[in-house]
């Protein structure tokens, strides 16, 4: 494990708060760390019978790991203080006054209005993040339509284009790039533009910046950062490519104050198709390619319907939205809507009054209980959160879904766990994502 300290620091002091207890006890305080000229430096310390070792950093880089943690502090919280900072994070006060002030020379932060301090005699002078320090587009692509618009350094982001989806990929391309290539043209004369960020209902190779395989589209091996730059060479910005619904997990735990406090979770991304993240120890857990996740491909049938992806009764088989719409179509009804996603709208305001819509949804709780008690058994979570377009599903049928996980799964899996829907569209979510996604890269070049 790493501990950070400083130069001279005792390391049974920094020490001690990872290895409490009886480990402890006879190890001698007052070993020092000396003499170090370099950035980083390893030094292995046997502690209570324990092997640490202990990463140090010289006063340069451990400045500019506080000014990255002051800056993202400000982003988070807008309106955050210079006193709530140093009660937040233990600083010097002074350090976190010449942070604060080299944020402003730079235009990433700037100071909004003054109030009471509660302090005698002082003001208190919010700090915000410069909304267009940094301007990045941000794409979702959906199955049926993509959306296209722009992210800011404070966390906001506006939807500009909004294109339909062609399975054709050339054919979606060329659309898709001219868009992309407009918006990058127009906002160059404004801002700075410092980064694509895209959200995939698919596999990604985020390294290769690839859609390995977007399952509803058919498409497959696809390195569309490559081909990007390929057609515009003059878009010599960063490209970053995730899965839509790790990229909706990041915007729930980042604005979320409900799941805020949690660090195992499970997110479940229900649209044409299913898709999922999880939350691991505080961290999205990616796996070793980055399909950790996929829930929607999880057999709840061996012998189930054929799924995209080619295997055999998927979870997404049984609740993906297309299928609720096509249970309830394929009785003679119709349902309004130039789309899935416009049609399971309507089928859920039907919902009141129709019987047969509401058999319909009460059967899809009944499946996507199956599936949660499986990922409840499996992975023990704090939460599962149901997103996407699972957001619209009404709160009576979430009960009917509660009440059945609880049931079905172990006593001491579901003891604590809260089962919800997420606080954002599936819009809004993937978009939020690819901005946080997008900025969090920018902060970390700007002052790293």
């Amino acid at each position: 494990m790493f501990i950070y300290c400083s130069e001279g620091q005792d390391v049974f002091e920094v020490a001690s708060a990872v290895t409490r207890g009886p480990d402890t006890e006879g190890t001698p305080a007052g070993a020092k760390i000396r003499n170090l000229n370099f950035v980083w430096y390893k030094l292995k310390a046997k502690i209570g019978g324990k092997n640490l070792e202990i990463k140090t950093m010289n006063s340069e880089s451990m400045g500019r790991s506080n000014k990255l943690t002051i800056l993202n502090l400000i982003r988070k919280y807008p309106g955050i203080s210079r006193r709530e900072i140093v009660e937040m994070t233990g600083l010097n006060p002074s350090t976190v006054t010449n942070i604060v002030f080299d944020l402003i020379e730079k235009q990433f932060v700037q100071e909004g209005e003054k109030g009471f301090s509660g302090k005698p005699g002082k003001r208190r002078v919010s700090l915000l993040p410069s909304k267009e320090a940094a301007t990045a587009i941000i794409v979702k692509i959906g199955i049926e339509n993509t959306q296209i618009g722009l992210g800011y350094l404070d966390n906001s982001f506006e939807n500009v284009y909004e294109i339909k989806t062609s399975s054709n990929f050339d054919e979606f391309f060329d659309i898709f790039v001219d868009k992309i290539h407009t918006l990058y043209k127009n906002e160059s004369l404004r801002s700075k533009v410092m980064s694509l960020a895209i959200s995939v209902p698919g596999i990604v190779n985020k390294n290769a910046v690839s859609m390995e395989i977007v399952p509803h589209l058919e498409w497959s091996k696809i390195e569309i950062g490559k081909r990007i730059k390929e057609r515009f060479g003059d878009m010599n910005i960063p490209i970053y490519l995730d899965n839509e619904a790790k990229l909706s997990l990041m915007a729930e735990m980042y604005f979320n104050e409900e799941i805020d406090k949690f660090k195992d979770g499970v997110y479940v991304y229900v649209s044409q198709g299913v898709g999922g993240a999880l939350l691991v120890n505080g961290h999205i857990f990616l796996g070793t390619s980055f399909t950790a996740g996929e829930v929607g491909h999880m057999s709840i049938y061996a012998d189930g319907p054929v799924c995209h992806c080619g295997n055999r009764g998927c979870w997404e088989e049984y609740i993906s939205i297309d299928t609720i719409v096509r249970k309830y179509e394929v009785k003679g009804r119709v349902l309004e809507g130039k789309n899935f996603k416009e049609k399971f709208e309507n089928l859920i305001l039907k919902g009141e009054k129709d019987k047969i819509v509401q058999d319909i949804l009460i059967e899809m709780m009944h499946y996507l209980a199956v599936g949660i008690t499986n990922l409840t058994n499996i992975i023990n979570p704090q939460f599962v959160m149901i997103g996407g377009m699972g957001e619209k599903i009404p709160n009576t049928y979430i009960q009917t879904l509660k009440n059945e996980v609880k049931e079905r799964a172990l006593e001491s899996a579901t003891k604590d766990l809260l089962i919800m829907t997420s606080s954002m569209d599936m819009i809004q979510s993937t978009l939020e994502g690819c901005t946080l996604m997008a900025m969090d890269e920018f902060s970390k070049e700007a002052i790293l």
